[in-house]
């Protein structure tokens, strides 16, 4: 299978970090980087870097010349919807970073759009791609019935601290979309849909600043029998990862929900004896089993795959209006 032909349009951190670990993703090949006229000369000391072989300023500009068959956009939160309605329009594939849109309306609208135009349109979250996440699924029928679970993913945003000092950045900016349950949670919030489905009712509990902007939280997810919660920030650090309580055991992941790095699954009372199975470990850069698998999809046009990273989003989206509103 050839590589997929991709452009990349943004300069953020999120894009940064993919492009240093390109030589781990061999189903792609980027073939331009576009961005705003200010962050051009970025772009181009990263092209030079990467072997990339167009830099554009113009996102149209960039559609009319080609070279592409998919565009990943790892813009500022705010600028997801606009982005990749103007490739969809353009006739690209698009690989959207989370969170996907700021509504549920605007996901189905985008896939609205993707329908006509004849292509697919992907959430980049990591989190279903890893072997990791196909582990815990498999074990998870192994623990009994559901009694909870809880998700931690926190870290200290190394812009809080111009935020607390007045410096204004798009992360603690409510007008952009940012905050701890956009950027963070939203991480929980698929491993736990993923793994439990969709919750009876949600409730958010956040850590507001002055300007309104959520730089912790606590969400509360009620499944009837057990309640899940996921606590996320951006403010402070903790210890990440899960812990899924059943009747008959237990499935534990050490490290961020957007990586899973470590997992195990326990049948038994531990104080038992109870049989710890390990799961695998990953042996690439995390973004590298997502972007595999857009790849496989695209080329071999599966559209029941996409259906279902489709189904996923729009439930997550769902959840995360409901949670903004609470």
């Amino acid at each position: 299978m050839q590589p997929l032909q991709l452009a990349v349009l943004s300069t953020s951190r999120i894009v940064d970090e993919f492009l240093q670990h390109l030589s781990e993703m061999p189903e792609i090949s980027v073939q331009a980087l576009c961005c705003r006229p200010q962050s051009g000369d970025k772009a181009r000391a990263w092209a030079a870097q990467y072997g990339i072989p167009a830099v554009y300023t113009d996102e149209d500009a960039c559609y009319r010349a080609g070279g592409f068959d998919a565009v990943y956009i790892g813009t500022a939160n705010h600028l997801h919807y606009s982005a990749a309605r103007r490739a969809l329009a353009a006739g690209y594939h698009v690989i959207l970073e989370k969170p996907f849109t700021g509504t549920a309306a605007e996901a189905r609208e985008l896939y609205a759009l993707a329908d006509e135009k004849g292509v697919m349109l992907l959430e980049a979250i990591t989190v279903y791609y890893l072997p990791q996440f196909a582990f815990l699924q498999q074990e998870l029928a192994k623990i009994g019935p559901v009694r909870g679970a809880m998700a931690s993913f926190c870290a200290r945003s190394r812009r809080y601290d111009d935020f607390v000092k007045g410096i204004w950045n798009t992360t603690f900016d409510p007008a952009c979309q940012g905050g701890a349950l956009n950027d963070m949670n939203v991480y929980n919030l698929h491993l736990l849909a993923g793994l439990l489905g969709t919750p009876q009712r949600a409730e958010y509990r956040a850590t507001r600043a002055d300007n309104g902007i959520d730089t912790a939280g606590m969400v509360l997810l009620d499944y009837g029998d057990f309640t899940a919660a996921a606590l996320a920030a951006k403010d402070s650090e903790g210890v990440n990862g899960l812990v899924l309580q059943g009747t008959g055991g237990h499935l534990v992941v050490e490290g961020g929900t957007n990586a899973l790095p470590t997992v195990y699954s326990v049948q038994g009372n531990t104080r038992g004896g109870g049989a710890r199975t390990d799961g695998p470990a990953a042996d690439r850069f995390r973004m590298a089993y997502e972007f595999a698998a857009f790849a496989r999809m695209i080329h071999q046009h599966d559209t029941e795959a996409e259906k279902e990273a489709r189904a996923r989003t729009l439930a997550v989206m769902e959840l995360l209006e409901a949670l903004h509103g609470c």
